[in-house]
């Protein structure tokens, strides 16, 4: 047999220097890729500083304050752009780093990688806030804010910016029903899109922090459409599905914590708001069907249809076991119509404040409306703070006749 001659330069290939010239590629790419993170952000903050004048000028110059709301959307987009690429950046290096930490064992640096000379732990202190709080050194609040200033100063300018359009375009048109798509129209836009931003950042970034982003989101809105607009018969603190939105948002807010009244709080806002729904359906929408003021028909639309359904929704969606809340628990969601029905008497009867709804109200529709109202508001709070025992009840299966009759 003729034994072939080895391939040119096959006989000269040491192993252990691939290995390390695979790190050292491997490491060049990283810090190419951390500085081509930094230079987007600052690029991007250049493009949205020099956008600001350029559209204002454009707007002030006459071509129209109907869309002054709509420029932010741009901007908005620039943040999903940032975001994916800081996400995918930090995927990408959390991956990289188990190939360097074999690479960096095989090529026999181990001592210099765990020094800090070379690899992720020299990088560390330089681009991620929390090992430079956890490791201090010498000026480390200034090399914390440089850190966290391109990220933070792009998303703070992009929220400023959404901002003070925003407010520019509600002084600018005040009138309806140009206001609804120069102003309401836009504003919803940039809201669904800020919200769709952070809940993929959180996806993204704190997988573990499980906040339903829309839930605070829509309750917000029903809050500020309903504080809002010029035509409430009272003030907006007495209206019982403002105060349902705000406990709802602070429920949501606070699910990662689960502190002793989380769940108290988050279904004294899911009967409140469900309601003051039933309420505004059955009792208001029938008489009004929205002839009422294009400004108040957006708060009812905010209120009483969006935040229910995401509200039933994220319940629907959450993904945990069936934990009954204790009687005592149940009865402490009484808590809150008693404490909103003992504010408005005295509003009303000490300070002359008209009480905002028509069926609390004995003098408007009369004593047997209110009284129904009432009870039916205990009934919806008491099945919704132990509506779980109901249908853990109904999944619970029957006994069979055999077990009924004993044994034989």
């Amino acid at each position: 047999m003729t034994a072939h001659p080895p391939e040119p330069g096959t006989h000269d290939v040491d192993p252990e220097q691939e290995r390390t010239e695979a790190l050292a590629a491997l490491l060049s790419a990283e810090d190419t890729g951390l500085q081509n993170a930094g230079q987007i952000s600052m690029a991007l903050i250049g493009i949205i500083a020099a956008y600001l004048p350029v559209s204002l000028f454009a707007v002030y110059q006459g071509y129209g304050n109907e869309i002054l709301a709509y420029l932010p959307l741009p901007v908005v987009l620039l943040m999903f752009f940032h975001m994916v690429q800081s996400a995918a950046m930090a995927r990408r290096t959390r991956s990289a780093g188990i190939v360097e930490r074999e690479l960096v064992r095989v090529a026999g640096l181990d001592r210099e990688y765990a020094r800090g000379w070379l690899g992720t732990p020299a990088r560390n202190p330089i681009v991620n806030p929390y090992e430079i709080i956890a490791s201090k050194g010498d000026r480390w609040m200034s090399r914390y804010v440089a850190a966290v200033l391109p990220a933070v100063g792009l998303y703070a300018i992009g929220i400023a910016y959404t901002w003070f359009l925003c407010s520019e375009a509600a002084r600018l048109n005040p009138d309806y029903p140009t206001r609804t798509w120069a102003l309401i129209l836009p504003v919803l836009l940039n809201l669904l899109m800020w919200s769709v931003f952070l809940d993929s950042a959180m996806s993204y970034f704190t997988p573990r922090y499980k906040i339903n982003i829309w839930v605070p989101i829509a309750g917000l809105s029903g809050i500020w459409f309903q504080a809002n607009f010029p035509t409430l018969g009272t003030e907006p603190y007495l209206y019982f599905s403002l105060h349902s939105a705000a406990l709802l948002t602070l429920a949501a807010l606070t699910r990662p914590s689960r502190w002793r009244w989380h769940d108290v709080i988050a279904r004294a806002g899911i009967a409140g708001i469900t309601v003051s729904t039933i309420g505004f359906w059955l009792m208001v929408f029938p008489k009004d069907l929205f002839r009422s003021p294009e400004e108040m028909v957006w708060a009812n639309v905010a209120m009483h249809l969006v935040l229910p359904i995401v509200v039933l929704l994220a319940v629907w969606y959450r993904h945990s076991p069936l934990t009954p809340m204790r009687w005592r628990d149940v009865g402490f969601t009484m808590v809150f119509p008693v404490a909103y029905g003992l504010v408005v008497l005295v509003a009303h009867t000490v300070f002359g404040l008209p009480i905002p709804y028509s069926f609390l109200d004995p003098s408007r529709d009369g004593l047997g409306v209110t009284i129904a109202t009432c009870v039916l508001t205990v009934m919806v709070f008491f099945v919704v703070g132990s509506a779980e025992r109901f249908v853990l009840a109904l999944k619970r299966p029957a006994p069979s006749s055999d077990a009924a009759d004993g044994p034989a």
